[in-house]
């Protein structure tokens, strides 16, 4: 295949991430590597995607997960016509580097589509849409994460573009940082350097994703003090953001919230109990919020030692703090 035209800056950039992100240094660069790559770069490309919901987050954490899971893929790629870099993008490729049959024929397509605007190199819009020409790994990839091409594609048109999901709109600010379409506020400098640049998949950390929209859902309700029922309101909004995107969660057990919801109690009644004037007043927590949710008192990044949110919620109705008075009267009958 001969090079119509060459790789913009963007496209540059995007060809290193995927090398990056097959994990393998021998195995061919396939579709779902390029998809990968294209959201770490700038620009409407990247943008289209993050709006439906396939950020860097969600897309490497749905590829480290697969890597090593054999038969993971239904899609085969075209991995045994694989072609050499070279062969694709000309003088700017090498020998070394190759590309599975399926991303070489997005490349091709890309440059095709830069070719029939009269542009001098193709960029990261024409490689989108060339990767969503076919069935192949880049359109599996968007599949787990529940996404469709046509809603890449009406995005990159400039329509609206959202992952569809029955989450409150209340919860969209905490599934935004989920897919890293926000950060936490309290987390230190170092740490928002670090999670932007390799990023932190919170799902997989109930616990330490609780600690940090503890603060988050009292910001929201106008709270100066911190007290247990933020931290009730932030199990609840985990789990119930987790489980509309279980290509992050995984098999992670959110135990809090789940015994939460087998009792009827879901973010949006909790949410409306603690914003109606008809409540009546909670008495203060026997100790500071800060206490159950600082332990450990240093943010742990480990999925492997996460304690989860269910001795949370022990420690919480364990003693009578604010979280345990709202959980009585949210599960109150009328009359008792």
């Amino acid at each position: 295949m001969e090079a119509i035209t060459s790789p913009d800056w963007n496209i540059v950039g995007i060809l290193g991430a995927a090398r990056g992100a097959r994990g393998d240094a021998e195995a061919p660069i396939g579709t779902e590597h390029l998809l990968a790559g294209i959201t770490t770069t700038r620009g409407p490309a990247r943008e289209a995607l993050a709006d439906v919901g396939a950020t860097k987050i969600a897309l490497l954490t749905v590829l480290r997960n697969r890597k090593d899971d054999d038969g993971a893929w239904s899609a085969a790629d075209d991995a045994e016509a694989s072609v050499a870099s070279e062969d694709v993008l000309g003088e700017d490729g090498d020998r070394r580097t190759h590309y599975t049959g399926a991303a070489a024929r997005a490349l091709t397509a890309a440059m095709g589509d830069a070719r029939r605007k009269d542009a001098a190199k193709f960029g990261a819009d024409d490689l989108l849409r060339g990767l969503l020409e076919e069935e192949n790994r880049a359109v599996e990839l968007l599949a787990v994460c529940g996404i469709t091409p046509q809603a890449v594609r009406a995005r990159l048109d400039g329509g609206p573009g959202s992952r569809e999901d029955a989450l409150d709109p209340l919860l969209h600010a905490t599934r935004d940082v989920l897919l890293g379409r926000g950060q936490y506020r309290r987390v230190s400098f170092w740490m928002r350097w670090m999670i932007k640049l390799s990023g932190v998949n919170w799902a997989s950390l109930p616990a330490g994703w609780v600690r940090q929209e503890t603060y988050e859902q009292a910001r929201r309700l106008g709270d100066g003090t911190v007290g247990t029922e933020h931290v009730l309101l932030a199990i609840l909004a985990t789990h119930e953001v987790a489980l509309q995107h279980p290509h992050l969660s995984g098999e992670t057990q959110y135990a809090g919230g789940e015994r939460l919801a087998a009792l009827g109690i879901d973010y949006a009644s909790a949410h409306h109990a603690l914003t109606s004037p008809d409540l009546a007043r909670l008495r203060p927590d026997p100790r500071p919020a800060e206490q159950y949710v600082n332990e450990p008192p240093t943010l742990n990044l480990d999925p492997t030692t996460d304690p989860g949110t269910g001795p949370l919620l022990d420690a919480l109705l364990s003693e009578e703090t604010r979280a345990r008075q709202l959980v009585e009267t949210l599960t109150s009958t009328p009359g008792d």
